[in-house]
């Protein structure tokens, strides 16, 4: 670039959110193509990309990676280097969030729940939705608190 543009800070952050979730997500991209996630129990992601696939989606990646790569460097923009902790304190609060209507009541709204299923459910929804807050709050701690 030949000259220095004017970017407001607020101008600035917004522009880089948009770059941060855009990168993130070509991160994502390329962890699949490279090391696709171990089965769970429920959730089991299949690598059904061709060759050609990965290779085209590899040569798009470093085509979009250039613009932002460009963006970083005409407009001085900071990367973003969030902690392994604190996105699992994210995801494990979306996901608290979600388990925590794991439950009859809320299924009431798709129709009337099934006393032994309530029974079975509520327990089970009640159980994984302390867990994950147990999560939570064991990455929520400082880091001289951590593995005590």
């Amino acid at each position: 670039m030949t000259q220095d543009l004017f970017v407001s800070e607020n101008h600035r952050r917004s522009i880089s959110t948009s770059l941060h979730q855009l990168d993130k997500q070509l991160c994502q991209r390329e962890q699949w193509i490279d090391s696709p996630p171990a089965p769970g129990v429920m959730y089991q992601q299949q690598d059904t990309l061709s060759e050609n696939q990965k290779v085209e989606l590899c040569r798009r990646i470093a085509q979009i990676r250039e613009g932002i790569q460009r963006a970083h460097d005409d407009l001085k923009l900071e990367p973003s280097k969030p902690n392994t902790p604190s996105l699992m304190v994210g995801q494990a609060n979306i996901l608290w969030e979600m388990l925590a209507e794991l439950n009859s009541s809320s299924l009431r709204g798709y129709g009337e729940v099934a006393a032994e299923l309530a029974h079975y459910l509520d327990p089970l929804g009640q159980a994984l939705t302390q867990q994950m807050y147990e999560i939570t709050t064991l990455f929520s701690q400082p880091i001289s608190e951590r593995g005590r």
